[in-house]
């Protein structure tokens, strides 16, 4: 029998906030209901709030199971005040610690971030490794909040990204950007979406108080490519049109600071909270914004429109592949112009946009996504 040691720098619970641990956390949610036996065989390898549990082997109490989890590095908590990179803070823990796993070739590593797999190469070059792209590969650069100005760090880093993709015994991913971006490093490429836990929606669509729409959410790592300040700027020139928005923002990163200067009447910051305060949030809001550079397929737009929100958003990564423009979300530029616009036309329609946004959600229930996930990890994880 070999395990499946899952790696990722994150706490597999609340930390961080976005769609990655969401998705990883639906996984071990539907391995845990569907396969319990299995789960006796399942190491999670990630990152503490704790800093007194960095290299201890402990239990995670996930979905009525124990699962080991050893944490290799202790985050920091507020995500506005980063100072040091966690990926690099991971990548050395997890040589230091990683001895502790015991990796043989009959394990199968599944790994969620990338700067793991050359430790564990390293630890043991037999063992079989699956990825699995919340995105492509090739954005990450862009998305470095360090070593911006370092040229030798970034290209090196894109070199080390192209040898993981060619070395891979197989890689799911998102989209079909990333599958155009791998196709010439690896053939054992499988497209599949993220996963959600779908609520049972009463009435099968959000109703509007008042009739008109009012709140409008951003959820998502507070970082420059999310590109949050056009959201707010379209919010508060909203008011000859609406009479007033209201703009809740959830997450926190490193823009926080320069975009808490816009907190007023009508724009909220609530800080980095756990995924059920989330829901909550996404249970008053009217509109979901999503304004990013780069995506795969956010996590947070599939619980969105789980909820019966219809999404304004970017054309970019998986988005087009899993929205329906005009159907169930509209597409902007990113100028805030265009933002407010497809506000407004969701608005006029609105009962039509939130009826599809809910049907349409089922596509992606975690039990049916997983499934095909945990099918094809069998084939590594015996």
């Amino acid at each position: 029998m070999s395990r499946l040691l899952i790696y990722d720098n994150s706490n597999f619970i609340d930390f961080p906030i976005g769609g990655q641990v969401t998705s990883i956390g639906n996984f071990l949610r539907f391995v845990c209901e569907a396969y319990p036996e299995r789960t006796n065989d399942i190491m999670l390898v990630g990152v503490t709030i704790d800093p007194e549990e960095v290299g201890k082997i402990k239990k995670a109490e996930l979905y009525g199971r124990q699962i080991d989890f050893l944490p290799v590095a202790a985050a920091e908590r507020d995500l506005g005040n980063v100072s040091k990179s966690l990926r690099l803070m991971y990548a050395k823990g997890l040589l230091k610690y990683g001895k502790q796993l015991k990796i043989t070739k009959y394990d199968c590593n599944y790994v969620h971030a990338p700067e793991a797999y050359g430790i564990i190469k390293f630890l043991k070059w037999q063992s079989k490794c699956v990825i699995f792209s919340h995105g492509s590969y090739f954005n990450m650069e862009r998305g470095f909040r360090f070593f911006q100005k370092n040229i030798l760090v970034k290209k090196g880093f894109v070199v080390y990204l192209k040898w993981i993709l060619k070395d891979a015994d197989l890689i799911f991913l998102l989209d079909k950007d990333s599958l155009r971006d791998y196709k010439p490093y690896n053939s054992n490429l499988f497209q599949v979406g993220n996963s959600i836990i779908c609520p049972e929606i009463p009435e099968e669509r959000h109703i509007l108080k008042d009739g008109k729409v009012r709140e409008i959410l951003f959820v998502g790592r507070l970082s420059k490519d999310k590109r949050v300040e056009p959201v707010i700027q379209a919010v508060l020139g909203a008011e000859t049109y609406f009479g007033g928005l209201n703009l809740t923002i959830v997450g926190d990163g490193e823009e926080y600071h320069n975009l808490k200067k816009y907190e007023g009447e009508n724009v909220h910051f609530t800080g980095a909270v756990t995924p059920r305060k989330v829901k909550e949030y996404m249970k008053k809001a009217d509109i979901l914004v999503m304004n990013s550079v780069f995506e795969g397929i956010p996590m947070t737009i599939l619980e969105a429109i789980s909820y019966a929100l219809p999404v304004v958003s970017t054309n970019v990564g998986g988005i087009g592949e899993t929205l329906q423009f005009g159907q169930d979300s509209e597409e902007t530029d990113g100028t805030p112009e265009s933002i407010l616009a497809a506000i407004k036309r969701i608005d006029r329609y609105y009962d039509v946009y939130s009826k599809n946004a809910y049907w349409n959600s089922k596509a992606y229930d975690y039990r049916c996504i997983n499934q095909k996930v945990y099918d094809l990890l069998c084939s590594y994880w015996k």
